[in-house]
């Protein structure tokens, strides 16, 4: 195989792994999110008043905080609101779950 091949293929292999990546991360239309803040702006809880959103729950730092997303509009408000980050509800359950947060009294 010639070295422009291996680039080619190493390069489309990386491709394929962010396209899936951010496909993972991108919330849906409903569920829980966590809104990533960004570090030179607002608290995350400040994003998700700022957006008329319902705080389930925040860590002592406030940068990350999870909410409840009803539809894209609230998702496109968090953005608007100074949000830097909003992962999926997969990516917020996952990051409960590793802190050991239990989420079942908050839904």
């Amino acid at each position: 195989m010639s070295k422009s091949a291996k680039i080619f293929a190493a390069t489309y292999f990386l491709g394929c792994c962010v396209l899936m990546l951010l496909g993972a991360l991108v919330p849906g239309s409903n569920g829980l999110v966590a809104v990533v803040a960004k570090p030179w702006g607002k608290t995350a809880v400040e994003v998700v008043a700022n957006a008329e959103g319902r705080i389930i729950f925040v860590r002592d730092g406030a940068w990350v905080a999870l909410t409840e997303a009803t539809d894209q509009e609230f998702i496109a408000r968090l953005y608007k609101s100074g949000a830097g980050f909003v992962a999926s509800s997969t990516v917020a359950l996952a990051c409960a779950r590793w802190i050991g947060v239990s989420l079942e009294r908050a839904t």
